[in-house]
């Protein structure tokens, strides 16, 4: 998938962040383990609105891009 970093998406990927349900933990991939999942997308929340849209700060967007898709998917990595 390609990531969308226009406003408009990125409120919607953060409404989607701040409003969902998610698991405690979530394998993400073979090296990324995330044991507080909720505490994550938080802090990557905390990045966003902070810095955006400073292109720097785009590893945060992606990684809720990415726990989306899993979490769509219905895997656990």
């Amino acid at each position: 998938m390609e990531y969308q970093y226009d406003e408009e998406s990125i409120n919607a990927l953060m409404k989607w962040a701040e409003n969902g349900q998610f698991p405690n933990e979530l394998r993400l991939s073979e090296s990324e383990n995330i044991v507080n999942l909720r505490l994550y997308i938080q802090a990557n929340l905390y990045d966003i609105q902070a810095h955006y849209p400073d292109a720097f700060y785009n590893p945060a967007i992606n990684r809720l891009y990415r726990i989306k898709e899993m979490l769509e998917a219905g895997g656990q990595g």
